[in-house]
């Protein structure tokens, strides 16, 4: 997908998005639909909203589907929402109203905190005002997808004893198919306890690392 490419062929696509959002801002006002640019008459436009994400037409719809892609994993993979918050941070956008990303559970927080922070917006007093824009420290925007070591532990325990369990209670079948109906009830005995180490391992052990 040439989106998701940060490295090659997405560069331009990348580039194209970027222009689009900074004549989207940086343009002469203009109520012509047709032209990219801030509204002129702002009583009937009020806001300005700038669209930060992939533009999707039926063409790009097939070519996703053909590639078995999604919005939300182009999103992570092509890192566009980073993008468009390095952007807003280095003061690229002059007239915003309404900034739209998809996925904004990825750098959302950044993006908001950015244009929340943006200078002429952070004044306590006439003759006090506090740093804004790029003085301040730009948001974290770094992700990873591991999991953290805990929760490898956790995931390895319970599925261990999953597996432990699943072993023990096969055993007992294959037991209880070949004996009597004496030994049936020392099998439904073990199944009981079993079932009991079942629901105290879910309900007192487990919760302790969630």
């Amino acid at each position: 997908m040439h989106c998701t490419d940060t490295k090659g062929t997405g560069v331009s696509k990348l580039n194209s998005l970027q222009e689009y959002v900074t004549q989207s801002t940086n343009n002469e006002a203009s109520d012509n639909y047709n032209e990219l640019g801030p509204p002129a008459d702002t009583s009937y436009y009020p806001f300005n909203q700038i669209q930060g994400f992939w533009q999707v037409d039926a063409t790009s719809v097939q070519i996703g589907i053909m590639h078995a892609s999604n919005l939300i994993d182009d999103n992570r993979r092509s890192e566009v929402n980073k993008e468009m918050a390095t952007m807003a941070y280095n003061g690229e956008f002059n007239a915003v109203s309404i900034f739209a990303l998809d996925n904004v559970a990825l750098n959302g927080n950044a993006m908001f905190s950015i244009l929340r922070n943006k200078c002429g917006q952070s004044v306590i007093e006439e003759d006090e005002v506090l740093p804004c824009g790029n003085k301040l420290v730009m948001p974290n925007m770094s992700t990873s997808n591991k999991l953290p070591l805990v929760w490898n532990i956790v995931l390895f325990i319970v599925y261990g004893a999953l597996v432990v369990m699943v072993v023990i209670m096969l055993v007992q079948a294959f037991r209880l198919r070949n004996e009597g109906p004496q030994e049936h009830r020392l099998g439904k005995f073990v199944f009981d306890r079993l079932e009991c180490l079942h629901v105290y391992l879910f309900a007192n052990i487990i919760p302790k690392f969630l």
